[in-house]
């Protein structure tokens, strides 16, 4: 059971957040109002998908910083300090976006969600 647990963690975190955060940015261009009412929700939901592809971006530049680094204790502290910054973030995003309304509540939820995992797994991984 543990090992399909880590298998559709790891599936949800390195597949869902890169459509997602396309699909959700899209939807964004596309809606027409983009704050409608209640505005807080609107801007929740947006606020979830900002956070969410800051996150996804912090993802690649610790991948890119870490894989350049030499085997020794700073490379695994960096990313385990990492890993706990990039989840609780998402975590952050993830709630942002649940709150939130509006046609990028979904895609900024799925892609939080998928960086959640993705993070959960690189720290349960190091």
């Amino acid at each position: 059971m543990g090992n399909v647990l880590i298998a559709v963690l790891g599936f949800s975190g390195y597949i869902l957040p890169v459509p997602s955060l396309i699909c959700g940015w899209a939807a964004w261009l596309k809606s027409q109002p983009r704050f409608g009412s209640p505005v807080w929700r609107f801007v929740a939901a947006f606020s979830g998908l900002a956070v969410a592809s800051v996150v996804g971006l912090l993802a690649v530049f610790v991948i890119v910083v870490v894989g350049g680094m030499p085997e020794s204790g700073r490379k695994y502290e960096f990313a385990m300090r990492s890993s706990g910054l990039g989840f609780l973030t998402s975590i952050f995003a993830l709630v942002l976006s649940l709150t939130g309304k509006g046609p990028v509540r979904l895609p900024a939820s799925l892609g939080s969600f998928g960086l959640a995992a993705f993070w959960f797994v690189a720290a349960f991984l190091y």
